[in-house]
């Protein structure tokens, strides 16, 4: 019988925080409905920030980060939308959210953290992806590929792990694409290409990756046919493993090598800055085992 009546006190405590909570959160979207409805920034930041306090949610996380942006005050932004990734409900909640902090890390000089969330950003975010978040990431990375990705933001793409959005509908493997330069319709390594070999072949020895394999895959833009870009993107994966292999004997039967041509093009465009990106090496994390490559 007590345990009758201690069972029954549980699921009534849990029916009642759950009830309780639920009236916070329809006070919270009162709030929001407040906030929307103000015309002075300062009171739809005041009505926001109650609306978080009694529920937290991604509307008015989302909505208080737009409005920091408006006003100048970027880093309160970025927290804010980093919370609104959190709170989020769907992926493409958590994609916008995402997207928005990606576009002030990038404002703010952070670059690499900047294409990290962008990148995520548009892989979490259902089709179509919107224009404003297409045209932030493909201008990161033209800025990242426009210099030398160091060896800590390489490493820091690839230890990451899966990530996987926070409704589950999105498994994001890690992975980098790197702008090994070539000259044009050359498979060999030109002097800034070299000096980012050297910045690969460091992130790939260093930590816990020293015991892990990895698929180098070669890419072309459009110019020239499918056959001899298929050709063109082996020998520059190719040439890319060698060099590795060169500078750092520690990679030797750790690295393999794909072509794929112009077949995953980055962007469709004829613009000198759509060959540029689609021009890339892109390297994966293959298998963990220091046994070999594995599947």
């Amino acid at each position: 019988m007590k345990r009758f009546f201690w069972t029954g006190g549980v699921i009534f405590l849990m029916v009642f925080v759950g009830s309780a909570a639920a009236m916070d959160c329809r006070q919270g979207e009162k709030y929001y409905f407040q906030a929307k409805s103000a015309t002075d920034s300062e009171r739809r930041v005041e009505w926001l920030q109650r609306s978080i306090a009694v529920c937290p949610n991604f509307n008015s996380w989302y909505m208080l980060g737009l409005l920091h942006e408006n006003q100048g005050k970027i880093n309160e932004a970025i927290d804010a939308f980093v919370q609104a990734g959190e709170n989020a409900g769907s992926s493409k909640s958590e994609a916008r959210a995402l997207a928005r902090r990606g576009e002030l890390l990038a404002q703010t000089g952070q670059l690499f953290e900047a294409l990290r969330a962008l990148k995520l950003a548009k892989r979490f975010h259902p089709e179509p992806t919107p224009d404003w978040l297409e045209n932030a990431l493909k201008n990161s990375r033209i800025q990242s590929y426009r210099v030398v990705m160091p060896a800590e933001e390489i490493a820091s793409f690839l230890e990451v792990g899966t990530q996987i959005s926070r409704d589950r509908q999105f498994a994001i493997r890690p992975g980098v694409n790197i702008p090994v330069q070539f000259d044009f319709d050359r498979s060999d390594l030109n002097s800034r290409g070299l000096h980012q070999i050297t910045e690969l072949g460091k992130a790939l020895t260093r930590g816990q990756m020293k015991s892990w394999s990895f698929l180098l895959v070669g890419h072309t833009d459009k110019r020239g046919t499918r056959a001899y870009n298929q050709v063109l993107s082996e020998k520059r994966a190719y040439s890319v493993k060698m060099e590795l292999e060169r500078r750092f004997p520690s990679l030797i039967r750790r690295l393999q090598t794909e072509g794929r041509g112009e077949t995953e093009l980055l962007y469709d465009g004829s613009t000198e800055s759509d060959h540029m990106l689609n021009r890339r090496v892109k390297v994966t994390l293959f298998h963990r085992s220091s046994s070999g490559i594995g599947p």
